[in-house]
């Protein structure tokens, strides 16, 4: 994706020399991409011009990379993609300006393109942060309701997901952008419950438990208590040593939470595939990217879970 972090570093310049220094630090640690790759996938089933897909895809990816800058100083996080996170080598400040910076160059871009997706952009955001609002209310919460959870996930991801869909149909002024932007939130959704599956298993390359140990209630976890109680779960929070932690996920593994909630996020993005499918434009790499990626997602929880 050569080409598309070339366009989020053109976007940068002209700004002060360090908030440009910061951003590029994030831009170039890498990452998967799926966003912006959707969005071209959208736009070459459109037909876009390559100049137009590119900056609309770079302008999710900008957002994207904001929001992680904001989430890993709520959480504190070291590392991010095996390097420091901006939070721990700039201090908090720059870190939240160098956010705030990354979402407002994404919404000028958006606004010279077409004025009118603005609005929509920024209510996207919007969600997200309403997402994450929520997520810190009910931190430390063991009894969580599924719906909340949906809730939590379909702002704090599913939401750019969904723009990553709907944006290039939006621009083109096609009247079916909406159902791209479900569909899309959608496969967000199914991206963050493997995500969550996954902060259990060892040899993913992330802490293994952090979610668990920031207090966040996910899919499995909601639906190990629902049918087991959460006497273990406060036990494990209380005194979160490796011999508790290792029992807990033992508990979750044996009890099949984990590959039931893999089996509801695959459900999630076959929803979703049909649904771009039956759209009028040409889906098919589109299609093709989700299947791969989710493919290949589906097969490392598999090989973590034999």
């Amino acid at each position: 994706m050569e080409s598309l972090d070339s366009k989020m570093l053109e976007f940068l310049e002209g700004s002060v020399e360090l908030a440009q220094k910061v951003s590029e630090y994030v831009i170039k640690s890498g990452g998967k991409r799926i966003r912006p790759r959707i969005a071209l996938a959208v736009s070459r089933g459109f037909g876009l011009d390559e100049r137009d897909a590119l900056d609309l895809a770079a302008s999710i990816e900008l957002i994207h990379t904001a929001s992680l800058i904001h989430d890993d100083i709520i959480d504190l996080a070291e590392k991010r993609r095996n390097n420091p996170t901006v939070v721990m080598r700039w201090g908090p400040e720059l870190a939240v300006l160098s956010g705030d910076f990354l979402f407002i160059r994404a919404l000028r871009v958006i606004a010279s393109k077409k004025l009118e997706m603005v609005d929509y952009v920024a209510k996207v955001v919007e969600d997200m942060v309403k997402a994450e609002i929520l997520q810190e209310a009910v931190r430390g919460t063991v009894h969580l309701d599924v719906e909340t959870y949906y809730k939590i996930i379909d702002g704090k991801t599913g939401r750019l997901f969904g723009a990553s869909f709907a944006l290039p149909a939006y621009y083109l002024g096609k009247p079916f952008w909406r159902e791209l932007d479900s569909a899309g939130t959608l496969v967000g959704r199914a991206f963050q419950i493997v995500d969550d599956v996954l902060d259990y298993f060892p040899g993913t390359g992330k802490d293994r438990f952090k979610d668990l140990l920031n207090g966040k209630a996910t899919l499995p976890l909601i639906l190990y208590t629902e049918r087991y109680g959460s006497s273990l779960v406060e036990k494990t929070l209380r005194e979160p040593t490796e011999e508790n932690l290792l029992e807990l996920f033992e508990r979750m593994r044996s009890s099949g939470v984990f590959t039931e909630a893999v089996g509801i996020a695959r459900d999630f993005v076959e929803e979703a595939l049909r649904t771009i499918s039956s759209l009028p434009f040409d889906s098919k790499s589109v299609v093709e990217l989700v299947s791969s990626y989710f493919g290949g997602a589906f097969a490392k929880f598999e090989n973590l879970s034999p």
